[in-house]
């Protein structure tokens, strides 16, 4: 009743009978409002398995700083309208585990490759969409990070890593490809995963930063919601985070005792069937990865994804 309630707090602030307000850089919430197409409760319910599964992974951002943000009103809309994980939590600090752990329920260390197998070996189609990369499975570009590009840490997909995981030009307004294989993997720039580096568009502020990221998820998203396949219901999208902000390296964040800001992050799943609700279940990547696997028709769970809670029966998609 608590996580209602105060969720019913901020959703009069940001989302007033469908109308979500954005922010423009620099701008304050008063200062634009536009009209956003809800992408969930489109249909009754949802598949038993989908024809696509798609995982968007931001970075940097504690669950009660994301929520209730007036500079990430797309983001909060998603939170009210679709499907909110309330007590989900990464695995660990700093990013690169949290990808790992993501796509083959183990933790690595940083700068360091898996021999765990991982989905991307699971499913008949992949790919990795990363905006600037230089070149296909790791080719350095401005505001492209490895760590954040789980495909290129696995050695034994690294034949495919070299066909599947692809760079995307870099924009402002969302995603320059879209998902077509059954698992998608889509890295924002360092731009635009709230972050922020040097060179990127606007004020190296967290309001600016936050705003870049939060237009940037609106427009991928909207993109991916135009598509036949997400209008029938055969595309299942996961928006999370690696981790919170701040946090101890090494730090084990799979606790549920752990309180730790930095452990908490917003985790939403987006697909047309889904309907609005708030899951308190304790949740980690590694629930994200099983019901991945799962809502794509795989048995076999990997790593710790085994024994992991699934989301899908308290999420409903």
């Amino acid at each position: 009743m608590g996580t209602l309630l105060r969720r019913a707090r901020w959703l009069g602030v940001l989302v007033l009978a469908g109308v979500a307000v954005l922010v423009p850089l620099g701008g304050s919430a008063a200062a634009a409002v536009t009209t956003a197409p809800d992408p969930c409760g489109l249909l009754p319910g949802p598949p038993a398995t989908y024809t696509h599964v798609v995982v968007i992974m931001e970075e940097n951002f504690s669950y009660d700083d994301a929520i209730g943000n007036a500079n990430a009103p797309y983001l909060n809309m998603l939170a009210s309208d679709c499907a909110l994980a309330t007590n989900f939590h990464n695995e660990t600090h700093p990013s690169q585990p949290n990808y790992i752990a993501a796509t083959s329920g183990f933790v690595t260390g940083v700068d360091m490759q898996s021999t765990a197998p991982s989905i991307y070996e699971q499913v008949p189609s992949w790919n990795d969409l990363e905006e600037s990369m230089g070149g296909n499975c790791g080719g350095k570009g401005p505001h492209y990070k490895h760590g954040h590009d789980p495909a290129f840490w696995y050695p034994a997909i690294a034949a495919d890593c070299l066909l599947n995981d692809l760079p995307m030009a870099a924009s402002d307004t969302g995603a320059t490809a879209l998902p077509t294989a059954a698992f998608t993997w889509i890295t924002p720039n360092q731009c635009h995963n709230h972050h922020w580096q040097t060179g990127c568009t606007g004020a190296s502020n967290p309001d600016a930063f936050t705003q870049s990221m939060d237009a940037w998820l609106s427009g991928t998203i909207q993109a991916i919601q135009a598509t036949p396949d997400y209008q029938a219901g055969q595309t299942l999208i996961f928006v999370t985070f690696d981790d919170g902000q701040g946090g101890t390296h090494r730090e084990d964040c799979t606790d549920p005792a752990n309180t730790d800001p930095s452990c908490h992050v917003v985790t939403i799943a987006v697909s047309a069937g889904v309907q609005p609700v708030a899951d308190p279940t304790f949740y980690t990547h590694y629930s994200m990865l099983r019901s991945a696997e799962d809502a794509l028709g795989v048995t076999t769970f990997l790593g710790n994804a085994a024994t992991a809670a699934d989301m899908r029966p308290g999420m409903g998609f």
